[in-house]
């Protein structure tokens, strides 16, 4: 199975999610490994700083490490193994590559207005895509960053979604914004590793279920 984490957007999480994910939900596959398309790397630099902190890994490679095509074919639609793609905030043929092949897409998605108009552009993507390859490909958008203050810009991106559903599957799980997930991440922790008793460990933890359940229905 592949995950792909995209957007077209950078800054809206794709990374921090993809990693917490793929430590969460690691035991349920017999092969996991992540792979980076990031300009920033930040999977293969979380990979490095546990490294460095004597943690336990898992595998990452870059598009400069493989032949891309072949990659994907050894995960899409493989039932016991799981390749979780964490893409580059831009649109590419590499990119809309990894789009294509995908069994499963989540869009991470902050309540400000930019990130709305972002989705927009990214809606523009999935037409295209769909358009071109004769089938209808969806993403799932997951609202990510969220100020517990802000229930009415809150409500507004909901609906603006659910507005949107030939192209976008709104999830269940909502991120909020805590420092947990900046702070771990420097301490090359995912955030269960970080704080067990913590609320954004809870939050990957509904997450991955969430995700694991659409995944083998």
């Amino acid at each position: 199975m592949i995950v792909l984490f995209s957007h077209q957007k950078g800054g809206v999480g794709k990374s921090t999610i993809a990693i917490n994910f793929a430590y969460q939900i690691q035991k349920k596959y017999n092969d996991i490994s992540i792979l980076d398309l990031d300009s920033q790397h930040s999977s293969v630099l979380f990979n490095h700083i546990r490294t460095s902190e004597k943690l336990p890994t898992l595998p990452c490679v870059t598009n400069n490490d493989i032949d891309l095509t072949n990659y994907l074919d050894k995960y899409a639609s493989k039932s016991k193994n799981l390749l979780i793609v964490d893409s580059g905030g831009y649109d590419s043929d590499i990119n809309r590559l990894a789009l294509i092949k995908a069994d499963f897409i989540i869009t991470p998605v902050g309540i400000s207005q930019i990130e709305i108009f972002g989705l927009q552009k990214f809606r523009k993507i999935l037409k295209d895509a769909s358009e071109a390859l004769n089938t209808k490909i969806k993403t799932n958008v997951l609202i990510n960053n969220v100020d517990s203050r802000s229930k009415n810009k809150l409500k507004e991106l909901k609906e603006y979604v659910r507005e949107n559903k030939n192209y976008f599957n709104l999830l269940k799980s909502t991120i909020y914004s805590r420092a947990d997930y900046k702070n771990s991440y420097g301490d090359g922790k995912t955030v269960k590793e970080y704080n067990k008793k913590g609320q954004a460990q809870q939050e990957i933890k509904e997450l991955t279920k969430e995700i694991y359940k659409l995944l083998n229905n």
